[in-house]
């Protein structure tokens, strides 16, 4: 691996801070295009890193300034940070780019240059929990990330939004409170920060038998805090208001890329700190098998319910959490794989939802139902990749949510305690799926409720890169789908030299 390369987890979490100090100094269309240019860069920089690394098969650590333990930071990147990092930065830049209408429609002129500050910070913050290897340094940019996204959701003026984003800072908080008591009775017991020096302490104590109750109650604190920040049932109020009341670009980074930062810090807190053995030995697993069944039911028959686009893909989005932390309460190599396979499905396929739901919206007065009919005539493009990514939500092949789904249910056969629970939730949240996606593309397909005089005003008429992020979108999807098992063996091979 060429030396460079090693340097790109560091820049990856440099640029965009660099960028966001940018935005503030610059105008309006300047901080667009620096944000833009950033994320093209971090895509281009994590495309690279991810090659070299399938290729060489191994991870490397990056020491801050050189500094080693217990005095310096350090960073670590293998074939499965730096898929994820692909996925988070070639993610957010569709987003931003298919959500560029809606906030100069939204966001008022003088808080732009502020919203796309934000936007930097919060990729950086995300690549930064993706890429380190300190505990206590993710608990940091962890607190960026509720910052920035509280603050996006803000942007768009009104009292719905400010509601929305206070819910979300005091529930993040209460998340954040649990997860520092826990890093510090973890600091307590092992004197560690560092995930390596963590993982060697914890093993000694797991194997004596000694702390068992305080192991217990430190893991129970991180995973009740990262699972109130990722929305899994029951602490999942706050995010429909959140996600259904930010403007498009908001809603997509919220709902495809924040809320999936959480359970891969859990992942990677598994591999690295407590290690699956130990992880089965407190039988935190069972937790996250509940409640994680309980958020896939709980949110596909709350989705059910709902008569407006935004809020339905926001409780979707509260079930494929669900799906999410079952894969991980399995607890096998497996179910780690499927969890993280499902991450990238579900921010493609989510991010691809919210920048078409939006475009319909748009075209439509409103993101109501009664206001969407017809709205795929009015804007094909949109209708397409609301069509295409629901059928991959339902879990339709070839496409990429059948693959998730499936990969899933086998990881369950290998888990006795789980072979009949969760392929009886996947089936039952299918069959809920399918009925508030398909009802929703009728609506959108239906030449009801369009007069045949309406005409769409310029400033709503979809501009050509618009179109272009859902073609790439839609792609992406079809890709995960047909490509699946290539995916599946990237990060079955990160997860290998994960830990």
């Amino acid at each position: 691996m060429p030396v460079f390369i090693k340097n790109f987890p560091f820049f990856s979490n440099f640029l965009p801070i660099l960028c966001a100090i940018a935005c503030l100094l610059l105008r309006e269309h300047a901080a667009r295009r620096v944000t833009l240019a950033c994320l093209t860069v971090l895509t281009v920089m994590s495309g690279a890193l991810l090659f070299f690394t399938v290729r060489s098969g191994e991870s490397f650590a990056y020491m801050m300034g050189h500094f080693p333990a217990p005095f310096g930071n350090e960073l670590r990147a293998g074939p499965l940070e730096a898929f994820m990092a692909l996925l988070f930065c070639s993610v957010s830049l569709l987003s931003v780019i298919g959500g560029l209408r809606d906030i100069s429609g939204d966001v008022p002129a003088e808080k732009i240059n502020f919203y796309f500050l934000m936007q930097n910070m919060l990729i950086g913050a995300m690549l930064a929990v993706i890429y380190t290897n300190d505990f206590f340094t993710a608990f940091v940019f962890i607190e960026i990330i509720i910052i920035a996204a509280c603050s996006i959701v803000a942007a768009k003026p009104g009292g719905p939004t400010m509601a929305a984003a206070m819910a979300y800072l005091i529930m993040s908080l209460i998340g954040s409170s649990l997860l520092l008591l826990a890093i510090a009775m973890l600091y307590g017991v092992t004197g560690h920060l560092l995930m390596p020096q963590l993982k060697e302490s914890v093993a000694i104590i797991a194997a004596a038998g000694e702390y068992t109750m305080p192991l217990f109650v430190l893991t129970a604190l991180i995973t009740a805090g990262l699972a109130i920040k990722s929305a899994l049932v029951p602490f999942h109020g706050w995010l429909p208001n959140a996600h259904a009341n930010a403007t498009t670009a908001s809603s997509a980074v919220l709902s495809g890329l924040i809320i999936k930062c959480y359970p891969l810090l859990l992942i990677k807190l598994a591999y690295r700190v407590f290690s699956l053995e130990t992880m089965g030995l407190i039988r935190i697993q069972h937790i996250l098998l509940a409640f994680g069944a309980a958020g896939i039911i709980y949110g596909s028959w709350k989705a059910t319910r709902q008569r407006n686009i935004k809020r339905m893909l926001s409780y979707a989005s509260i079930a494929n959490i669900g799906y999410i932390f079952v894969a991980i309460g399995l607890n096998t190599q497996a179910g780690m794989a499927a969890a993280c396979f499902h991450i990238a499905v579900h921010a493609v396929g989510k991010a691809a939802l919210f920048t078409a739901a939006g475009g319909l919206a748009a075209v439509s007065g409103g993101g109501s139902f009664d206001s969407l009919l017809g709205a795929a005539h009015r804007d094909p493009f949109s209708g397409a990749a609301f069509i295409i990514g629901g059928l991959s939500m339902i879990g339709i092949p070839p496409l990429s949510g059948f693959a998730s789904k499936l990969y899933l249910a086998t990881a369950a056969l290998e888990t006795p305690y789980a072979v009949l629970v969760i392929p009886v939730a996947v089936v039952i949240s299918t069959v809920l799926s399918a009925m508030y996606y398909i009802p929703a593309m009728f609506c959108i397909l239906s030449k009801r409720g369009e007069p045949a005089n309406r005409k769409i005003s310029a400033s709503r008429t979809p501009f050509l890169s618009y179109r272009l992020t859902l073609a790439v979108f839609i792609t992406l999807i079809l890709f995960l789908g047909l490509f699946s098992q290539l995916i599946v063996r990237v990060i079955e091979q990160g997860l290998v030299v994960f830990g």
